[in-house]
């Protein structure tokens, strides 16, 4: 998956703009040119760790048991998917979504280093 083109900048003042009030998730999607789920997890991901969230440079790595304990949390109603993305620091939604079809289709969840 290609990393974001908007700086950690960009996304920390957007995310701000919409704390402040300057406008609602579809205006500012709009006005930037960004996807609304995509401005979603932004917004989550600064209220929680600040600007800190966007400054990931490499792959993150994940331990099999990481992966359930955040697709367990989803299925237990402990938050949306863009809150537990938000709260354990998952690199994209789709990251997460993945590791839930595996779960669901009784697949085993494996641990992932991008060393290897």
């Amino acid at each position: 998956m290609p990393r974001s083109k908007h700086s950690p900048e960009f996304r920390a003042r957007v995310s701000q703009e919409y704390i402040d009030g300057i406008g609602s998730v579809h205006f500012l999607a709009n006005k930037y040119g960004i996807g609304y789920s995509t401005l979603r997890g932004w917004i989550n991901e600064y209220k929680l760790h600040g600007i800190s969230a966007f400054s990931h440079k490499k792959n993150r790595t994940y331990s099999k048991e990481f992966k359930i304990k955040c697709v367990e949390a989803v299925m237990n109603g402990e938050g949306s998917v863009d809150d537990i993305i938000a709260r354990y620091g998952i690199s994209s939604r789709c990251v997460l979504r993945q590791w839930i079809k595996v779960y669901n289709a009784n697949r085993e969840l494996k641990d992932y280093d991008p060393k290897q």
